[in-house]
């Protein structure tokens, strides 16, 4: 059997295809993000369990925790229109009660693309279907309900509290799963070690997260971390690889505002995103030269952080500029180091604040420019990366003449290329992961994947994974975009621009017949399969 190093969730029937060990990588703006990318690829499940405790605060918490049983039919982005082979999976899961909501939640990872669900309360061996309700990659929580109400399914649960405080350093905590090495419920035991952001594993960026040193290991994923009153704070998700005994939770507060978005929007409503990269003022001189430039002096402006890059596709675009100075965001003054005020004696990154709202909400926020201080409303947004990192719909995938047509996201990446896929990509796919930053909405990077054989395509099949430009002159936006120009083609040839100024030309009517040809003989069901248009790659709610 080969250990998933991708979820901590134990893998019973696991191909490679189906879960590579992971490349983690930041998809935050801020100045860290190549420390964050490396971070990510060192979070896994780690192989050593942690200590067993003897208590767990109130034993009627146990009966609050689950056991997921899941079937998970992953795409095949090589081959967009198969799926990869079946697998299955365990993973935990929890009962809250918040605001008199009952609430069965676990990580969104461990129930992504799953095909069949099935819940296992620790004391009784009936399974129940279960299926997912609303799904939060950025912060890897999902919600599940039953598929039919099961009369004594609630029986003996009594669904846990949420914490109303974030845990603290050296505070105690239980962390209770279906861990890999057994059937039972387990128990284990650690202190908290750090509280702070963190890339998350399927996030786009980083949120607040709890390091302790119990470890979290395959199975444990969706299970409570419990304090000593029994109840519930935080989720655990993750861990670092190489290390021993060091997990990360998801915290109270974190799963507070995703369920307080699916009351209010029946959906997911995610996580207030600033829409700019900023780079810290610690440096003296560019300290100096850059309030010079603002035409003030340095013992004037006590602390603040470069804007070095704005989102065309944000709010924030509207409002801020390149070589702008952030002082403050929602009354909190920012250090040239990019931290704000947390608790006593305690600092956090400024994107914290932003984090605790929701897309389309707004922060006050002070900004020098042009030697004035100036208060002003910033929109916040929602992450909307160039090539998508965990794509919640299916792969898309477009085919003309035997030319198979697909967008370019991160699991293609890994499909073909592995988990170093960012060395081993050719510059025209790995550049736009790099820059990752859409210049439009809805822009998405084209690939022309792979060409099958016949006699119309016969000296093309060497076009293998390049980057579409244009068709017939115009600037291909997206793959809708591509396939609307190509049933709106009315001339006698279509011409494909790729990178490398290599161009491929086809004959209309020719290529629409050897379109079909293709489909008889690859058993391909379908042309195409194009994604329903969506500017953030999501599904989201409406607030």
């Amino acid at each position: 059997m080969r250990r998933c190093t991708r979820h901590a969730f134990h893998v019973a029937s696991l191909s490679q295809r189906a879960c590579p060990a992971g490349v983690w990588r930041s998809r935050d703006f801020s100045s860290s993000g190549a420390t964050a990318r490396s971070l990510r690829r060192s979070l896994r499940a780690p192989p050593k369990p942690g200590r067993p405790s003897r208590a767990v605060g109130r034993s009627s918490s146990l009966n609050a925790v689950f056991k997921v049983l899941s079937t998970h039919c992953e795409p095949y982005y090589t081959m967009p229109w198969s799926t990869s082979p079946q697998t299955t999976a365990a993973a935990s899961a929890l009962a809250l009660e918040v605001d008199g909501q009952r609430y069965l939640v676990t990580n969104a990872h461990a129930v992504h693309h799953a095909s069949l669900l099935e819940l296992q309360k620790p004391s009784d061996d009936l399974k129940c279907l279960a299926r997912v309700i609303c799904q939060g990659p950025d912060c890897d929580l999902a919600l599940l309900e039953l598929v039919e109400q099961v009369p004594d399914f609630w029986a003996n649960v009594e669904p846990l509290s949420l914490s109303e405080d974030i845990c603290h350093l050296n505070d105690r905590v239980r962390v209770c799963g279906f861990p890999v090495g057994g059937e039972n419920i387990s128990i284990t035991e650690g202190i908290v070690s750090r509280v702070e952001m963190q890339p998350y594993r399927h996030g786009l960026g980083s949120l607040l997260a709890i390091q302790i040193d119990a470890a979290i290991n395959p199975g444990n994923s969706g299970g409570p971390a419990l304090d000593a009153q029994g109840r519930c704070v935080g989720v655990a998700f993750q861990s670092l690889q190489d290390a021993d005994n060091i997990g990360y939770l998801i915290p109270a507060e974190v799963l507070r505002h995703f369920l307080s978005g699916y009351r209010r929007c029946g959906g997911y409503a995610g996580f207030g995103h600033h829409g700019f990269a900023w780079q810290p003022l610690d440096n003296r001189a560019l300290r100096e030269a850059v309030l010079r430039e603002n035409g003030t002096n340095n013992g004037d402006i006590p602390g603040g952080v470069l804007v070095k890059r704005i989102e065309p596709t944000s709010p924030a675009s509207e409002l801020l500029r390149e070589r702008d100075v952030l002082l403050s965001i929602a009354g909190r003054s920012i250090s040239t180091g990019g931290t704000v005020h947390f608790r006593r004696g305690e600092r956090i990154a400024f994107p914290y604040v932003t984090s605790q709202k929701c897309p389309h909400d707004t922060v006050e926020c002070e900004v020098l420019r042009d030697s004035k201080v100036h208060q002003w409303h910033l929109k916040l947004g929602w992450p909307s990366p160039l090539v998508p990192m965990h794509p919640l719909q299916p792969p898309a995938y477009l085919i003309f003449g035997g030319l198979v047509f697909v967008p370019l996201s991160e699991p293609y990446l890994r499909s073909e290329w592995g988990e170093l896929f960012e060395e081993r990509a050719p510059v025209c796919l790995a550049e736009p992961w790099l820059r990752n930053i859409p210049r439009f909405v809805e822009e998405e990077v084209v690939v022309l994947s792979c060409v099958f054989a016949s006699a119309l395509t016969a000296g093309l099949t060497h076009f293998v994974n390049r980057r579409l430009h244009r068709c017939n002159g115009e600037q291909v936006r997206n793959l809708l975009h591509l396939a609307s120009l190509l049933d709106a083609a009315t001339a006698s040839t279509i011409w494909f621009e790729l990178d490398d100024d290599d161009v491929i030309a086809l004959p209309t009517e020719l290529a629409r017949a050897t379109t079909r040809l293709v489909l008889e003989t690859h058993l391909i069901p379908a042309e195409r399969s194009l994604p329903a248009p969506s500017p953030h790659g999501r599904t989201q709610a409406t607030c």
